[in-house]
């Protein structure tokens, strides 16, 4: 009989296919019937996954960590000033700071205001409402400025549409016939045979 030499060539070899139990399919591993893996199972499934996995969400968590941190001590920071001022001290940094709030909730307002009178000039012009939030500048002027450049662009690929349209798939101007009529033709065309 023969004897098996075993030779050391899965170096060779062909990477392993999936077992009876798993197949793959989109590059998402099943397991049994046509269960899916759950997110569990596939994390520990590669432990390369799960590392990247907790490396994402321990940078995710210092991040959060980091940012709350800062607010806190901002927070701090500020109840401390409130505790060294006077009380007039505090009214008016009390007052500024609203103040700063009102002005920015007033330019969200007019940015919203000019939002709208944009849109309406659009559809006075013929255009769709929504390209008001593309077009609305910083001010008035700004924003007139747009709809102006706007509108010339719109203008010169209505106009460049509609050239393209009329030079485009219409009749040759020329018949490229070249075959001698047909005489039989020739008398449906009103032409006389003579």
């Amino acid at each position: 009989m023969y004897k098996h030499n075993h030779i050391g060539i899965q170096f060779f070899a062909e990477p392993e296919q999936p077992t009876e139990g798993q197949q793959e399919t989109g590059g998402t591993e099943q397991t049994g019937g046509n269960e899916p893996l759950t997110f569990d199972q596939w994390l520990d499934s590669n432990p390369a996954y799960r590392s990247e996995f907790d490396r994402r969400n321990t940078k995710a968590v210092q991040t959060a960590r980091t940012k709350w941190e800062q607010e806190q001590a901002e927070n701090q920071d500020e109840a401390t000033k409130l505790a060294n001022m006077t009380a007039a001290q505090r009214e008016k940094y009390q007052l500024n700071k609203d103040r700063e709030k009102l002005d920015a909730e007033r330019a969200a307002f007019q940015r919203q205001q000019l939002e709208v009178q944009t849109g309406a000039q659009l559809q006075g012009m013929g255009y769709d409402a929504a390209f008001a939030k593309y077009l609305t500048g910083a001010d008035a002027e700004a924003t007139a400025s747009n709809l102006t450049a706007f509108d010339g662009l719109m203008q010169a690929y209505k106009a460049g549409a509609v050239k393209s349209q009329m030079r485009g798939q219409g009749a040759p101007k020329e018949p490229k016939n070249t075959e001698a009529p047909d005489p039989f033709l020739m008398g449906f065309t009103g032409t006389k045979k003579g």
